[in-house]
């Protein structure tokens, strides 16, 4: 079957329907629904089982497996290895979600798309990548990562968020974006912002910094940003920072 291509803008749509499928108050909230609530909301209506105490094994070219979608029974997988409700717990997390949201319906030639009876991530998979390759296979990682990102930082809430701090805490008059270039004054108040974003989402600087510029929240003209942003991607869930 092909693949549905779908855009950023509906997947962010998706995922606020999720949010207020469990959170009827949600687009009145400043700060998102707690993952937790969202399993619990899968587990209680639709009878989905999550485990986080399995060791998931070593995947295709030798890459440990972070987490994994089961079609049938449909279950979430993400592995022990990963720090409960850290970044890259949460972000892997959210990445399984949108493949439950997203895919869970795919088949091909009778087949689930990835030839085996579930979907199973590594860090390959789980990377948050500008835009998608060309394999049905690489399309669904890509949305089920955009997926995360909207999970993790919900528009609305980064948004209210980001002009909230900008106006009460740097006292910035143009709040709403945010410019960097390489002077240092513009460098400051970009690092105060970013520390501020990852405290109150809990998530990591590199799936912050792509989100906001996916989002045209984030104008970068330093001259190392180029370079930056290839060390940004390389990096992606090395750490938790």
């Amino acid at each position: 079957m092909e693949i549905k291509h779908v855009s950023r803008n509906d997947i962010d749509a998706k995922v606020e329907e999720v949010f207020v499928h469990f959170f009827p108050d949600f687009p009145q909230r400043v700060f998102l629904p707690p993952l937790d609530d969202v399993v619990e909301g899968f587990t209680e209506r639709y009878k989905i089982p999550f485990y986080f105490d399995y060791d998931l094994g070593i995947g295709d070219g030798g890459k440990k497996i972070l987490g994994r979608f089961d079609f049938h029974p449909r279950a979430i997988f993400v592995d022990r290895s990963l720090r409960r409700n850290g970044p890259r717990f949460r972000w892997t997390l959210a990445h399984e979600i949108g493949h439950l949201v997203l895919h869970r319906n795919i088949t091909k030639d009778g087949e689930c798309i990835s030839r085996e009876p579930r979907l199973v991530d590594t860090r390959t998979e789980l990377r948050y990548g500008k835009k998608a390759k060309y394999s049905d296979l690489q399309w669904i990682e890509w949305q089920a990562s955009q997926f995360a990102a909207a999970m993790i930082l919900p528009r609305a809430a980064l948004c209210v968020q980001l002009v909230r701090f900008q106006k009460s805490e740097l006292h910035l008059g143009n709040a709403g974006r945010i410019y960097v270039d390489d002077q240092p004054v513009n460098r400051h108040l970009y690092r105060q912002t970013i520390e501020h974003l990852i405290r109150v989402f809990n998530t990591s600087v590199t799936i912050l910094h792509r989100r906001l510029q996916d989002l045209g929240l984030l104008q970068d003209d330093r001259s190392e940003n180029r370079a930056r942003i290839g060390y940004l991607m390389k990096s992606l869930l090395d750490t938790d920072w």
